[in-house]
């Protein structure tokens, strides 16, 4: 098992854009939507975006957990993800 480290929503963003995600914009919410940049092959009946709960310090472990398997279905791999957030 890999050791993921502690990181909130600003690390999580910065991940996402350097991947080629996308924001949209939304406004009065908690939450952000990002959407996948077109280079990713999305399986039918799969989210083509990431959302993402803003003003979060540190991610609880099942968080952690969520984030990164909803990148890696989108075609990503573990090391490509784990690199963006250091």
């Amino acid at each position: 098992m890999v050791f993921m480290k502690c990181y909130g929503s600003k690390e999580l963003v910065k991940c996402l854009l350097k991947l080629g995600f996308k924001p949209n914009n939304q406004n009065a919410t908690s939450h952000q939507k990002y959407s996948a940049p077109d280079s990713c092959k999305i399986d039918l009946g799969d989210r083509n975006f990431v959302m993402v709960q803003t003003n979060r310090r540190e991610f609880d472990p099942h968080a952690r957990t969520r984030y990164k398997a909803e990148i890696k279905r989108l075609g990503f791999s573990e090391s490509e993800i784990l690199k963006c957030l250091k």
